[in-house]
């Protein structure tokens, strides 16, 4: 019947430490603490900072202890006489703990100091521990600014908090400051570990591990949920049991969600939310387990090395399990997903509806694609070999079907002349690609080498546009980009801002871009170089068979006469212009005002040299099954 009434201790009560060795995960204070006792050059005010619940007012218990045990001051204290008998018990007249919450006003402060010119009662020293002082008023810390400056010898301040930011300047440069860490998740794993075992409490190692994971450095939270395990288990403490308790998912259900989201299984990472969500699990701590997990498969993908990992505090199984999981994704698709999350998680703190945010994230990170980032676009592109001297694929079919054409014999190429094999339909609007063009932008690659260089090291992406259609001048301190193309205008004109900055930190100077749309510059411009129509004569395809056209006759009927192959365009142009068609053809292909493009194509010989192109590029593009098709119609 009596021991029934004794009143029973929490496990953060009963088994708090008593020594500065026992304090876990904050050796970097106690050490420091300790040698200031034995060397004697002990401060008149303390201020221990951190998150709650990891040592600070047991720290501040400990120092009372040591101060005052009548070995003391010490940093062993022995724990058995009258001071520290009393300190522990929380009942001696000469350590006062005073709560910053509830008394945070001015005249708590007068009090304080009115008590401070009375010696102390039996101890070494008076001692005023305050709890959350941030919490006090802004009056009272002008109160306390003198006596925490110069207090009494016999008086000694120690101040807890966790928030320092909040308290004035002038307090925290008179008082000496030590930092309480959050303690690693492997220390608080070995304390629970040793308080089931003194409590005589069988746990599994799973569940403990959960206890340790879900504390988050805070040892007073791990021995409250322990507290909270113990209670409510029926005999051993296991992981589902203390995953339903505290409202969050066990591991192996966040890697099942994990290799869901990975093997695009949409369907089964949703069912896992709303399973979790039915069961009344915390979400935004879901989340957290999720981008954790996520960061942990990014972890796995990097080489084993010397330095400490993120997986050295997770069990083997697991870290098996996590490599597993990695081994089936790019770095760069679990980059995003983290990215992804990241940003979810975000707005599910702030949003009242969690769980439908939750459910959306899972759904869309199971349905991304892999994609290749420009850079590597750019770089399979720059690698790819053309194919020389292969004719193109006609994607229209066989040559079985009923009114197909036989394919054409490819023309014989020039030494300088580049061909590309081309599948899927060929684009009749496509500006045709002369000599010169490739010369100058052959030319244009080179100029200012350095500086694209530069660029490319910064900017790959924008190095590779600027490679394919943009020249570079400098003259002082003016930077002339010309756009080789009207597609590439739009494109330099959004990084005119970017491609100076790089200029000018590559130079050195201040450089300044003026954007140029009158073709390549530099020295390639100003090769003389052969007639156009001389140049597009070479790369046209072979000719067509004769398809008879419709001509007016003189008696207004319609009659079909036949038409024979163009092989050049000198045909279509006479003889006397083919320097002014090469030139308006040019002009047409540069950015133009609508005045200049109907001056152009109102010559007779520039329409001809287009309808016959278009013609070509049409018959290309049309398969063989639509050629018959029109031939029949005709």
């Amino acid at each position: 019947m009596a021991d029934s009434q004794i009143p029973h201790l929490v496990l953060a009560r009963k088994w708090r430490p008593e020594r500065f060795p026992d304090l876990v995960g904050q050796e970097h204070v106690t050490r420091t603490l300790g040698e200031a006792l034995k060397r004697g050059r002990i401060a008149h005010a303390f201020l221990f900072t951190g998150i709650r619940g990891v040592g600070k007012t047991t720290a501040a218990r400990i120092l009372a202890r040591c101060l005052n045990c009548e070995k003391g001051p010490t940093a062993e204290p022995c724990g058995e006489c009258a001071a520290c008998v009393e300190i522990r018990a929380g009942s001696s007249l000469d350590v006062n703990e005073i709560d910053g919450a509830t008394y945070r006003k001015i005249e708590d402060a007068r009090a304080i100091i009115e008590n401070l010119s009375y010696r102390p009662a039996r101890d070494r020293f008076k001692i005023y521990i305050i709890d959350e002082a941030h919490q006090l008023t802004d009056s009272a810390f002008n109160a306390l600014l003198k006596t925490l400056e110069e207090p009494p010898p016999h008086v000694k301040f120690i101040l807890a908090t966790t928030e320092p930011q909040k308290m004035p300047e002038t307090i925290l440069s008179r008082l000496q400051r030590y930092d309480f860490r959050r303690i690693p998740y492997l220390k608080i794993l070995e304390r629970l570990q040793d308080l089931a075992g003194r409590e005589g409490v069988e746990a599994e190692e799973s569940a403990l591990r959960l206890l340790a994971r879900e504390a988050g450095g805070s040892m007073r939270d791990a021995e409250r949920m322990l507290e909270t395990a113990i209670a409510t288990a029926s005999g051993k403490v296991t992981e589902a049991e203390v995953a339903s308790s505290l409202g969050v998912a066990s591991r192996t259900t966040v890697l099942k969600m994990a290799d869901a989201i990975l093997q695009k299984n949409a369907a089964a990472a949703l069912a896992l939310v709303r399973e979790l969500a039915s069961r009344g699990a915390n979400l935004e701590s879901l989340g957290r387990d999720l981008l954790e997990t996520i960061r942990n498969l990014a972890v796995a993908k990097l080489p084993a090395g010397d330095s400490d990992s993120p997986l050295d505090d997770i069990p083997d199984h697991e870290v098996a399990e996590l490599k597993r999981l990695a081994a089936g994704a790019s770095a760069r698709d679990i980059m995003r997903l983290f990215h992804l999350m990241a940003d979810s998680q975000e707005q599910i703190l702030k949003s009242p509806y969690p769980d439908l945010l939750l459910e959306m994230a899972v759904v869309r990170m199971a349905s991304l694609a892999a994609v290749v980032d420009a850079d590597e676009l750019l770089r399979a592109i720059g690698s790819t070999p053309p194919a020389s001297g292969t004719p193109p694929s006609s994607s229209g079919g066989g040559s079985g079907g009923r009114g197909a054409r036989p394919e054409p014999t490819p023309a014989p190429q020039s030494s300088g002349t580049r061909r590309l094999r081309v599948e899927g339909e060929v684009k009749a609007d496509a500006p045709l690609r002369s000599e010169s063009q490739q010369e100058q932008q052959d030319d244009g690659a080179r100029e200012l080498p350095e500086l694209r260089d530069f660029i490319r090291g910064r900017r790959a992406a924008l190095a590779g546009f600027m490679e394919q259609g943009a020249g570079l001048m400098l003259d002082g301190d003016i930077l002339t980009v010309t756009a080789r193309n009207d597609i590439y205008i739009r494109y330099l004109n959004d990084n005119k801002n970017v491609i100076a900055e790089l200029a000018s930190e590559h130079l050195g100077r201040a450089i300044r871009v003026e954007l140029s749309t009158n073709g390549a510059a530099g020295p390639a411009a100003n090769r003389t170089t052969m007639p156009l129509a001389e140049k597009v004569t070479r790369e046209l395809p072979p000719a067509a068979p004769a398809i008879s056209k419709p001509v007016a006759a003189e008696n207004g009927r319609k009659e079909m006469a036949p038409s024979r192959p163009i092989e050049s365009i000198k045909e279509i142009a006479p003889a006397s212009k083919p320097i002014e068609a090469a030139r308006a053809i040019e002009a047409a292909r540069r950015a133009a005002t609508p005045e200049e493009r109907q001056a152009v194509l109102a010559d007779p010989s520039v329409r001809r040299v287009f309808d016959t192109l278009d013609a070509r590029l049409v018959e290309l593009r049309m398969p063989n099954s639509v050629q018959a098709s029109a031939k029949e119609s005709k």
